[in-house]
């Protein structure tokens, strides 16, 4: 769990990690190698990332569903559970054929952010990295978000989670307090 103040550079440090850009100094590793040196598509294809504004592209609920990888129906249907979104499915008028536009558009916010975590809890990637993944949800839902990360922790993949709320901190196993670089 990362936390601290806006602006500290929590995003900045996933961003780091995720090997999209370069410290400014220092270096990130992975297994003990720097990540400049990993193999972009080999690290790539075991992280599920869940940025501050999800990536949603148009076409159907299922093809955004589908970005880290065809989703198996079981995992899909839990991780739906698990965030709400089986709600949000039952009301789209085709389902998962719904047609959606650039950014999620025809999804209201909290339907985008919930299908997006969905599509990160449904993937079968050892490495899940969330910025904020409970920002647009109630507190039921958070709690079972919570709970289905922390299984996902519990089975050894490894959850890199952004966060400031108190509930999201109590369920971290380990916190790292993220403080602004003074020059």
């Amino acid at each position: 769990m990362l936390t601290g103040p806006n602006g500290c550079g929590k995003s900045t440090a996933v961003h780091a990690l995720l090997g999209l850009i370069e410290p400014s100094s220092g270096r990130v590793t992975v297994a003990g190698v720097d990540v400049r040196d990993l193999d972009e598509h080999a690290w790539w294809s075991q992280l599920a990332w869940l940025p501050q504004h999800p990536v949603l592209l148009p076409g159907t609920v299922r093809e955004n569903l589908d970005l880290t990888g065809v989703v198996d129906a079981q995992a899909l249907t839990h991780a739906a559970a698990a965030t709400g979104f089986d709600a949000v499915l039952a009301e789209l008028p085709a389902g998962v054929e719904t047609v959606i536009g650039v950014g999620g558009t025809g999804l209201s916010l909290g339907q985008r952010q919930r299908l997006a975590l969905t599509r990160v809890l449904a993937s079968d990637r050892a490495v899940l990295v969330l910025d904020e993944p409970t920002a647009h949800l109630d507190s039921d839902s958070e709690g079972t978000v919570l709970a289905s990360l922390r299984a996902r922790a519990e089975r050894g993949d490894t959850v890199v989670v952004i966060g400031h709320r108190p509930s999201v901190l109590a369920a971290a196993d380990r916190i790292v307090e993220v403080r602004a670089h003074e020059k």
